[in-house]
């Protein structure tokens, strides 16, 4: 109670006392944060020497200080840890104004925490740091470690390269990344689209360690997923990609079919065997391990075996809940059996079928999967049409006014009367105003396949919609149009008969959307190759060789080196007197040379003589002399572009020749702009100078029927003209464009160049008709077309009609 009593009585006095003490608190307070103001102020100019806490101490500890910190070994127990922190100077902090430019990381290095304090002082911005050179790779997917998806391993023998091994490479190569076949010994005569490697010991079952350690070695780092197979296994290849692209790479993985045995650790090698890069890995450090131990002829047991040693893991069937589903019949009938088979849908998704003994049952198995999968994506289609249909109805245009074809994107709106989207008129053989100058052409074999086959699906439609059978009369009217965003819209009038042979008049509106875009790989190139400018001169083409020269003189020479470039000039006789009076025929042209030598000593220029077998050779088969000759001049890996002495070529055009050019790879070909015969040009524009072509409709156009201007690779000719030889096929029978085109696989670049501009000159097509109909009928389209344009000649015709008429 006592206690009690006292608590209540101080409880009073503080609240008795609590108006006297209230101006004494107010009072201390004032005082207290006056004086801590006044202390801060204080400390200000001794920044300098607060900031390094070793200049506090007085001179014999801090010496005596420096001399434990170079003799000792600093450790978190040391009480002077917080005296031996790292001084943080200004010079250490740079501020930068990143809203003023853009922000650029930068590495810099820590300097070391306990350098030499008494002979070196802290490292500081303006002081140079030996940091060793970064070297990065040529590709930033190296840099990354970006990889390819899968390989696919195929054991085969040297008799079954062009039955079995040549099957899977023409069926697997579309879904996979790359196809390697391991043979038993060396082979020269395969299909070239394949890649054969030999293993060169006659153990059998060694063989597939081979092929493990040939993998782990070459291909571990490009590839994330290795599948081995022998080559009488048909393997759907859409199934292994959808297979493996919902699988993670993250995991170890042996995965396969495996059989509820004693070996039910081990993957069947039969039915194809997939693994991981790595478990790959691993099988590479135990590879001895597995050939001391290899000591079945079966490989199923061989390579289990190795895999359990190596990676620890059993083989599975199922992985991110994806099966690997396999069937396996030595019975196997694909007439008798496959009618059971279809109606199983274990079957149906099935991803290897295992063993095959013939090649025929092969193809079959491909054309019935084939079909499976059409069917399971016309479902899936159909699934999505629908989806797309019913969420229409939340979309602002509102049910049902979604654009045809369901999925398709919608047609282009052009935002403009130049931007609208033309209409080919055609029938069945014929396409009518297909450009704006031609009128009526007939049908090539890849338009003429389009147009029946829109036919063929339509009328197939119209039985599937009207129930009844229904024959193709004719073709009324059809329109196309290509639209760069869905793909090619077809509008046809078709003329059926019925079984009764009553006729019907039907239009079919169709779509082929446009597929998968894919980026082509291409090798790698650059603008430092050397090119070689190959220019043929005849006798009387001297004064256009010089104008060529003036020409390239302001356009071309300043910007290349003799490391670069060459000039080649070829002056073309026919006759042995013209032969032996070459030198007094390149006088005016060396001159030329000599004047421009002046200004660009470097520049290398060197003059040849061929002397073609007659006069009656065709102008076009002139190319192939040239080549010829520079065969033996030229090294196999040099690039040419060989053109004309009329030719007025920019400054651009032969970095874009090196770069569009590419060795076994690619050919080109441009298509230069022809200048319409100046007096014509200059009754419409003025025109002063002809020495410049002006990139005008008015004043040229694109010859795309001419190819005597083109870029390759010696390499690329010398092995065409072999090839033809082997044939019995001569060089001069057709234009070099069209020899590449038949005789080998390089893909021709051929596009407009506006660098690249050709003066006006006569053509003569007489002395090609009797040889080459395809070259006559391109020189009568050159000479018809490069006079002037229509509209020119339209004026023409009217001006001299009004001066008959006024006389």
């Amino acid at each position: 109670m006592a206690g009690f009593i006292r608590y209540k009585f101080s409880f009073m006095s503080l609240v008795f006392h609590r108006t006297r003490l209230k101006s004494r608190y107010i009072l201390s307070i004032f005082v207290g944060l006056s004086l801590g103001f006044l202390l801060s102020l204080a400390c200000l100019p001794l920044m300098s020497v607060c900031d390094n806490p070793l200049s506090i101490f007085s001179e014999p500890f801090s010496s005596s200080l420096n001399l434990h910190l170079l003799n000792e070994t600093f450790s978190f127990r040391d009480p002077f840890r917080i005296l031996s922190r790292q001084a943080r100077s200004v010079v250490d902090v740079t501020l930068v104004d990143y809203g003023s430019q853009d922000y650029e990381p930068r590495i810099q290095p820590v300097p070391s925490r306990y350098n030499n304090l008494t002979n070196q002082s802290l490292p500081t911005s303006t002081q140079t740091l030996n940091t060793p050179k970064v070297t990065r790779p040529r590709y930033i997917a190296d840099e990354l470690g970006i990889r390819e998806k899968v390989l696919v391993a195929i054991l085969t023998d040297t008799n079954r390269l062009n039955t079995f091994a040549f099957f899977l490479n023409q069926t697997l190569q579309n879904y996979v990344n790359r196809l390697l076949f391991f043979v038993d010994e060396d082979i020269h005569d395969f299909p070239r689209s394949m890649e054969v490697i030999s293993i060169h010991d006659k153990k059998t079952y060694l063989k597939p360690f081979y092929v493990l350690k040939y993998l782990a070695e070459k291909m571990i780092k490009s590839y994330d997923w290795f599948v081995l197979m022998p080559d009488n296994t048909y393997v759907r290849g859409f199934k292994l990609n959808e297979l493996l692209n919902h699988i993670s790479i993250s995991q170890d993985l042996y995965m396969g079919q495996s059989f509820d045995d004693v070996h039910a650790v081990y993957c069947y090698f039969g039915s194809g065997i997939i693994l991981s890069g790595t478990v790959l890995r691993k099988v590479l450090d135990e590879i001895d391990w597995c050939t001391n131990n290899a000591y079945s002829q079966d490989q199923t047991d061989n390579i289990g075996r190795c895999i359990l040693k190596a990676a620890k893991i059993p083989c599975v069937n199922t992985a991110s809940n994806y099966k690997f589903n396999a069937y396996v019949n030595y019975r196997f009938e694909f007439d008798t059996d496959i009618e059971r088979l279809s109606r199983k849908e274990e079957f149906n998704q099935t991803l290897t079928v295992h063993p095959i003994n013939d090649l025929e049952t092969m193809l079959k198995l491909q054309k019935y999967f084939n079909q499976v999968e059409i069917d399971e994506m016309t479902r899936s289609i159909s699934k999505y049409e629908e989806s797309i249909d019913n969420l229409s109805c939340y979309a602002p245009e509102g049910c049902g006014n979604i654009p045809w074809p369901v999925g398709v994107p919608p047609p282009f709106k052009p935002s403009s009367r130049f931007d609208v989207l033309r209409w080919d008129y055609f029938n069945e053989t014929h396409l009518y105003l297909k450009t704006d100058l031609d009128v009526i052409d007939r049908m090539k074999p890849d338009d003429y396949q389009d147009v029946h086959e829109v036919i063929e699906h339509a009328i197939e439609q119209l039985q599937k919609k009207y129930g009844i059978q229904l024959k193709f009369r004719k073709l009324l009217n059809g329109y196309r149009q290509f639209d760069p965003t869905r793909g090619t819209h077809y509008i046809i009038d078709l003329s059926v008969t019925d079984a009764n042979n009553i006729e019907y008049i039907k239009r079919a509106e169709l779509m082929r959307p446009l597929g998968l875009v894919e980026i082509v790989p291409m090798p790698f190139v650059t603008e430092s190759t050397k090119i070689f400018l190959i220019l043929p001169i005849y006798s009387d083409e001297q004064s256009t060789a010089i104008r060529f020269l003036r020409h390239a003189n302001r356009t071309l020479f300043d910007k290349e080196t003799p490391d670069k470039f060459e000039l080649l000039l070829v002056h073309l006789v026919t006759t042995k007197q013209e032969f032996s009076q070459t030198q007094k025929w390149f006088q005016n042209i060396r001159h030329e040379v000599d004047l421009i030598h002046h200004s660009r000593n470097q520049l290398l220029i060197s003059y040849h003589t061929i002397l073609l077998p007659s006069s009656s050779v065709n102008s076009y088969t002139h190319s192939t002399y040239v080549l010829d000759y520079f065969e033996t001049k030229l090294r196999g890996n040099s690039l040419v572009f060989l053109t004309n002495s009329y030719v007025n070529i920019e400054s651009d055009f032969l970095n874009r020749c090196r770069l569009n050019v590419i060795e076994n790879v690619q050919i080109f070909f441009p298509i230069a702009f022809y200048q319409y015969h100046p007096h014509i040009i200059a009754r419409t524009h003025h025109l002063t100078d002809n020495s410049t072509i002006e990139l005008h409709k008015s004043h040229g156009w694109f010859n795309s029927y001419a190819f005597n201007h083109m870029g390759f690779y010696m390499n690329d000719y010398i092995k065409l003209k072999k090839l033809l030889l082997s044939r019995n096929i001569s060089l001069i029978s057709e234009n070099l464009y069209d020899l590449f085109i038949e005789f080998t696989d390089l893909n021709m670049l051929r596009a407009p160049d506006q660098s690249l501009r050709v003066h006006y000159h006569p053509i003569k097509c007489d002395s090609i008709k009797q040889s080459n109909t395809n070259e006559w009928n391109r020189c009568l389209k050159q000479k018809e077309k490069g006079f002037a344009s229509r509209s020119q000649l339209a004026m023409i015709i009217i001006e001299n009609e009004q001066k008959i008429k006024g006389e």
